[in-house]
């Protein structure tokens, strides 16, 4: 061989040589295919583990401060209900001033989110939920995201061959062939299927598959449509993993995440992440609580300045009528915020919510009686006339009073707590009470004080309304026991006079007596559901055909006797008025008979007061020397 010879060999082993190194594209598309497959499961495991575990520290989050974070945004709503309605009525009272319409002056306030909401992470979400609320944002909007909770479309590649072979297997078999050409086109299809699927070249399946779908004939794969299957194939499973990627950092944004992260921070440092962020949320709950009870007191300063505007205002103040007269009114009918009392209503009648009110109260008298006494409190302060009683005229009373009434009952919530989830039937709300202006717990409409009296009807209510009634007189010491309590109203007597007293609840010592003058209001307005309740008893014996009550506990009526009823008439009337009489004049019948001084005087027979015979007078003089002096203690 010549050096001319030798030279184009060599130069021919050359290129063979540079051809057998170039890269094959499809090769190169396989392989990036394969890298992209195994990125797609790699992070679809990732999202899996972290969505498993963020949803396991959200179940554990929830479980151990759900019950925290509830009780603080109760907390938040009733702050921002006091403050809402404090606002409207210093609103109204700057309009009643004003001279202007007085209706509608409280504008509506736009409730602001709870300040616990920050903290929470994904709450009881599916795992594939968990952590990403409020993390939406932080991704690509032009980004497909798959479906919460569905997996990526990517199956292993034997599982898909598999499929592929058998789908192509039925439209190419030979025995489909109507004649002998097209059984030999079927058969060399199906020869090259088998190959395919034997070599386990999923890419000459897939194109084959593409072509029998369109209705084109699969002919051989060429190595540019290889290439190019594989490259849309490739592009396809990119924007997959890109949207995997982009759920895995937003899990990991995510507020859930954030909280885990702090709390194996914390669990590093030898501390409790839950325990302590439980007791911050109870500490924050506890001073919305205490705020709640000071904003309540300022509400009850609103509306009693409130008062003050619309009385001093209020003769000013006049709107034209349908006839054009212009009249005086009173703006509060008008104000939405303000609802009129019970005073303005037919007290006797019952609608078909205050009867449902009163079985709801029948209900829950065993197993929430305090919901029962709150209902209570709310109806006597309403139902005492022209005003509360002075216990429950301030927040700092109602506070004080509850203290009283919630020791009496395991579970009972302290006052804010109670006011910030009151039943449908109680709000915190402002109310006209005969000249004054007054607010806090109420009973949502007038209308339903109803329903309370056909409740109390029923023992289990009633028991609860004395407990309440009894913690409403003033706070007074005993100098007959050494004890101190709230003293209990009753009517020393009453028909002939009207005196009222309080008495000691634990020995029925008499503390205090003194005389109203006008109509009854308050405490003294209560003075007949003492009674209906069982409070105080009553005994009566009639004076000439008049009768006169007196009101004492009721273990000192089941011991009255004939003589110490006796001594109790000359203490309130001969004494008093100073009628020349002594008692010793005056006896006790029961009928035509007279009974002896120990007598106990029970509740049968009709009782009556007598007048000896040598006594210089009769049971009908004493009685109008009794009426004389009574009258002119009332003349200046």
């Amino acid at each position: 061989m010549g050096q001319e010879e030798r030279g184009l060999a060599a130069r021919r082993g050359l290129a063979r040589t540079r051809a057998e190194e170039r890269p094959d594209p499809a090769a190169d598309a396989e392989a990036r295919l394969r890298a992209t497959v195994e990125e797609i499961t790699r992070l679809d495991a990732e999202i899996e583990a972290l969505s498993s575990e963020l949803a396991d520290f959200s179940r554990r989050y929830e479980h151990a401060l759900a019950d925290a974070f509830a009780d603080l945004a109760a907390a938040e709503r009733l702050v921002r209900r006091l403050q809402g309605l404090e606002e409207g009525l210093a609103a109204l009272a700057a309009s009643l001033r004003k001279g202007g319409d007085a209706a509608g002056a409280a504008p509506a306030r736009r409730p602001r989110a709870a300040r616990g909401a920050r903290r929470r992470p994904g709450g009881r979400a599916a795992a594939r939920e968990a952590g990403r609320e409020g993390d939406a944002e932080d991704g690509d909007a032009d980004a497909p995201t798959p479906a919460p909770g569905e997996p990526p479309e990517v199956e292993p590649a034997e599982v898909v061959l598999k499929r592929l072979y058998r789908r192509l297997a039925r439209v190419p078999h030979p025995d489909l062939a109507q004649d002998d050409a097209e059984r030999a086109r079927l058969g060399d299809l199906m020869a090259r299927v088998n190959a395919a699927y034997a070599k386990g070249d999923l890419t000459a399946l897939e194109v084959m598959a593409e072509k029998v779908g369109a209705g084109e004939p699969p002919g051989e794969l060429s190595p540019e449509e290889r290439r190019a299957h594989l490259d849309r194939r490739i592009a396809t499973l990119a924007r997959i993993a890109a949207s995997l990627a982009r759920e895995r950092e937003r899990l990991a944004r995510s507020d859930t995440a954030r909280l885990r992260a702090e709390a194996r921070r914390r669990e590093e440092d030898g501390r409790d992440y839950l325990a302590e962020t439980r007791a911050e949320v109870q500490e924050e709950a506890e001073a919305a609580y205490a705020d709640a009870l000071h904003r309540l007191a300022r509400l009850g300063r609103a509306a009693r300045d409130l008062s003050r505007a619309r009385s001093t205002t209020m003769s000013q103040l006049t709107k034209r009528g349908p006839t054009g007269a212009r009249r005086a009114f009173d703006p509060l009918e008008e104000a939405e915020i303000v609802r009129m009392g019970a005073s303005r209503l037919d007290r006797q009648r019952a609608t078909p919510a205050a009867r449902e009110l009163a079985r709801t109260l029948e209900a829950a008298a065993q197993a929430t009686p305090w919901e029962v006494a709150l209902a209570l409190l709310a109806f006597f302060a309403e139902d005492a006339g022209g005003r509360p009683p002075d216990a429950l005229a301030t927040a700092e009373g109602w506070a004080a009073r509850w203290d009283l009434l919630k020791a009496l009952w395991t579970g009972a919530p302290d006052l804010p707590r109670l006011c910030a989830r009151l039943p449908r039937h109680l709000v915190i709300g402002a109310r006209a009470q005969g000249d004054a202006v007054v607010a806090g717990v109420q009973l949502a409409d007038a209308a339903l004080l109803a329903g309370v009296r056909i409740a109390m009807e029923r023992e289990s209510v009633a028991r609860i309304a004395r407990e309440v009634l009894a913690v409403l007189g003033p706070e007074e010491a005993c100098a007959a026991c050494g004890g101190r309590a709230p003293a209990l109203h009753l009517l020393r007597t009453r028909g002939l006079d009207e005196l009222n007293g309080l008495a000691c609840p634990s020995c029925g010592a008499i503390l205090r007596s003194y005389w109203r003058y006008g109509e009854a209001d308050g405490l003294e307005a209560l003075a007949p559901h003492a009674l209906r309740l069982g409070l105080v008893a009553e005994a009566t014996a009639q004076l000439a055909g008049t009768a006169i009550g007196f009101q004492m506990l009721p273990a000192e009526r089941e011991k009255l006797t004939a003589d110490r009823l006796r001594r109790r008439f000359a203490e309130l009337y001969l004494a008093p008025y100073e009628v020349e009489l002594s008692p010793e004049a005056i006896g006790v019948s029961r009928g035509r008979e007279r009974l002896a001084s120990g007598a106990r005087l029970g509740a049968e027979g009709r009782l009556g007061f007598t007048v000896g015979e040598g006594a210089g007078t009769t049971a009908e003089e004493l009685l109008e020397v009794l009426r004389a002096r009574i009258e002119r203690r009332f003349r200046p």
